[in-house]
């Protein structure tokens, strides 16, 4: 076994309220994911125009909400099977805990496969907005939804042009029909057939500076009153660009909250994965006989661990050298020259074995005593043929 802990009927009851606390907080985490996806969607589908394959945006909108919908599902399941198995009567050793524990398991991988692309879909984003803002760049002097959204854009979000004012300056975005072709000044600015000029639309105004906002030939010197395109005077433009002001409330404020939120979710959900395991092994090894008496959870089935060690032991073995044989004719054996042979141990003669005095009992029952001559007589003589017996010793 690996990982074994004890449990009493104390403690499975206790490990059963933790999970359902987990289970509770990850439902509220998993209904916060949809509530993400939604309003992604919701604000996306306004800035839809100045975003390059929207659809990509679109299907992260709708897998945090399929995801987020999983896990309060699952997570209202996990709450009624930690409460089930709180009471004996209820608790199920059966495939119930199992199908949960695999669910569980499963669900893990999806949302931290989710919160990674969730993260890696910044740069995506990125490249997403730089394409969409650029393109409705070049499409504002058309006029029209484009150049309403580009306005709103920029001063809702206090930018001025992709990576900053100076996009406006290499793109021609004042229609043809507003320009005297005739004049002079029109004439120097036209390059290529497109009209360029330091300008930028009323929008990259700043609203909070206190001058009447400059937004034709700024940077010529002398051009207007008492102002420089410089320093402190620069400001009256707004100088972030609008792909980082985007990147910064998207990508800064809504992916990285909606990422965390991710994590967090992953992490209560691999901790229930492995309580889980603990509770359902504990009930798994509970006495029929005894359904509140303790028992042991585990991570790994029993005996894994001894097998891995009974089969390293073994390896092990395999792999020792064996002893060399001696063979006759090349290592002297028993009986060689260089071989002295044992000499045996002098007996000890100080120790003399203590015999037992012998104790002769006669049992008047005996029959063998019958024919014995009684005292005083002489004895039978002997048969013939036989010879005579041995005289008394003097």
């Amino acid at each position: 076994m690996v990982f074994v802990i004890k449990f009493t009927e104390e403690k499975r009851v206790r490990l059963a309220t933790v999970l359902q606390c987990f289970n509770a907080i990850s439902t509220l985490c998993s209904l916060f994911l949809v509530a993400g996806g939604i309003f992604i969607k919701a604000r996306v589908e306004d800035k839809v125009a100045l975003i390059e394959n929207y659809g990509s945006v679109d299907g992260l909108c709708y897998t945090l909400i399929v995801f987020g919908l999983l896990g309060v599902g699952l997570n209202l399941f996990g709450i009624k099977v930690s409460s089930d198995s709180k009471d004996p009567e209820t608790r199920s050793k059966g495939m119930v805990m199992l199908l949960y524990m695999g669910l569980t398991a499963l669900y893990c991988l999806l949302v931290f496969c989710a919160g990674i692309t969730t993260f890696a879909h910044k740069m995506h984003l990125r490249h997403a907005f730089d394409k969409g803002i650029t393109g409705a760049m070049n499409k504002y002097q058309y006029g029209g939804y484009l150049k309403a959204e580009l306005d709103l854009l920029q001063m809702q979000y206090r930018c001025c042009g992709s990576e900053g004012p100076e996009d406006w300056f290499r793109i021609q975005w004042i229609n043809k029909k507003y320009l005297n072709r005739d004049s002079p000044r029109i004439i120097s600015k036209m390059t290529d057939g497109r009209y360029t000029n330091a300008d930028v639309p009323f929008s990259c105004c700043n609203m909070r500076y206190n001058r009447p906002c400059i937004h034709h030939s700024i940077t010529t010197i002398g051009r207007h009153y008492n102002f420089q395109y410089r320093g402190s005077q620069k400001h009256i433009i707004y100088q972030t660009g609008c792909k980082e002001a985007l990147m910064a409330y998207f990508g800064g404020q809504v992916l990285e909250t909606v990422g965390g939120t991710i994590m967090v979710i992953w992490v209560f959900q691999l901790a229930v994965a492995f309580g889980v395991r603990y509770l359902q092994t504990a009930i798994k090894s509970i006495d029929p006989a005894d359904p509140t008496g303790d028992s042991e959870g585990h991570l790994l089935p029993p005996g894994q661990k001894a097998k891995d060690t009974e089969g390293g032991n073994a390896s092990k073995k395999g792999k020792e050298k064996k002893p060399k044989t001696k063979k006759f004719g090349k290592i002297k054996g028993k009986f060689g020259k260089n071989k002295k042979k044992p000499v045996p141990p002098e007996p000890d003669y100080d120790q003399v074995p203590v015999e037992e005095p012998l104790e002769w009992t006669l049992d008047p029952a005996d029959s063998s005593f019958d024919d014995e001559p009684a005292a005083g007589e002489a004895p039978p003589p002997p048969a013939a043929g036989q010879p005579p017996p041995p005289p008394p010793p003097p």
